[in-house]
Parts: structure tokens; C-alpha cells; sequence
């Protein structure tokens, strides 16, 4: 079962990347799709965070960055975002005194992250720095640490995952659309 949710994860990142290059690149030949890729990426990470609790620290600080940072930008992502917030509302979450820390924590890392990539965009940051942001690698990192301080893996495997979709959905489209492209 542990397999299949870590797949579930990767896959969730590869659909939150496709929307991305759907939404922002114009990359989508039917708004359709875009909007089921969305949905499909909100559903999946919905159900990682009901069915594996561990992961929840990470997932919510992701969603709080994002927000924070108004990464939410589009009506997909939107969706994405409204049906993860209700899946938690809805079903209710208990959190620690560590998860809130950990949320906390996460969050500063997740939102250095989409700063620090925002300014790789905008071509204030250039050369290795840049590469750290670009695959926002301070949250990766500082889950990363964490896990090797408790001796609790979970976290990290599950956003690597996520991370891994993410990259390889870049990487995927960009070799697609390029190649299709050069023969046009």
C-alpha cells in the first residue's frame, strides 16, 4: 500500500506541473483538460492526506505557501486547492502541537521557496543559487533534515515523490512540446 501511495504522490506532482504548463504556457489545446488535470491533482493529494496523516505537515505547509505567496492564480489550481481545503474541513484534521510546528517550519521553507523562484523569473537571481530555487530545494532540504533529526522518513519520501512528478512532468513536456515543435 505504501508503494501505491508514493505513486500517488508522484503522480499528483506531475499533474500539478501539467497544469502549470497547461494554464501558464498555453501548453492546453482544450481548457477541458486543464481543468480535469486540476481536479485530478486536488483529488489525489485530498486522499493522501486522508489516508496517510503523516504526510499532513508537509502537504498543509505546501497549501499555506502557496497561498501566501498567491501562487493559487488560475480557476485549476483553484479547484485543486478548494478541493484539498474542503477534503480537510470536511473530514476534519487534529494537529499537534509538533504537526503546527512542523507546519510552521515548512511553510517559512515553502515560502522561501516560491520567493526565491519568483526572483529566479524575474532574473534577480542567476547562476547556482537560482538552480536551488528553481527546484525549490530549501523546502525539500529542510523536510530532508527534519526527517534525519527524528529518525521519520515518511515526510520526506512522500514530498520527493511529489517533487520527482513535478520535475519529471517539466522535463517530459518540455522534450514533448520542444520536439513537436521543431518540426513545425
Amino acid at each position: 500500500m505504501v508503494v501505491v501511495l508514493i505513486t500517488l504522490s508522484f503522480i499528483s506532482g506531475f499533474l500539478m506541473k501539467m497544469t502549470d504548463l497547461m494554464v501558464e504556457h498555453e501548453l492546453r489545446a482544450n481548457r477541458i483538460l486543464s481543468i480535469l488535470s486540476g481536479i485530478a491533482y486536488g483529488l489525489s493529494l485530498a486522499f493522501l492526506l486522508r489516508t496517510t496523516c503523516e504526510v499532513l505537515p508537509t502537504y498543509v505547509a505546501i497549501l499555506v505557501a502557496v497561498l501566501i505567496c498567491g501562487k493559487v492564480d488560475c480557476y485549476e489550481h483553484g479547484l485543486a486547492t478548494g478541493i484539498i481545503t474542503l477534503n480537510l474541513l470536511l473530514h476534519g484534521i487534529t494537529i499537534s502541537r509538533k504537526e503546527l510546528f512542523l507546519i510552521l517550519m515548512f511553510a517559512i521553507a515553502g515560502i522561501i521557496d516560491e520567493i526565491g523562484n519568483d526572483l529566479v523569473d524575474r532574473g534577480v537571481i542567476k547562476g547556482a543559487v537560482a538552480k536551488v530555487f528553481l527546484y525549490r530545494l530549501v523546502l525539500e532540504v529542510t523536510v530532508l533534515l527534519y526527517s534525519i533529526v527524528a529518525h521519520d522518513y515518511v515526510q520526506w519520501v512522500f514530498l520527493a515523490s511529489l517533487d520527482g512528478g513535478y520535475v519529471c512532468c517539466s522535463w517530459v513536456m518540455h522534450h514533448v512540446y520542444v520536439r513537436r515543435q521543431s518540426y513545425h
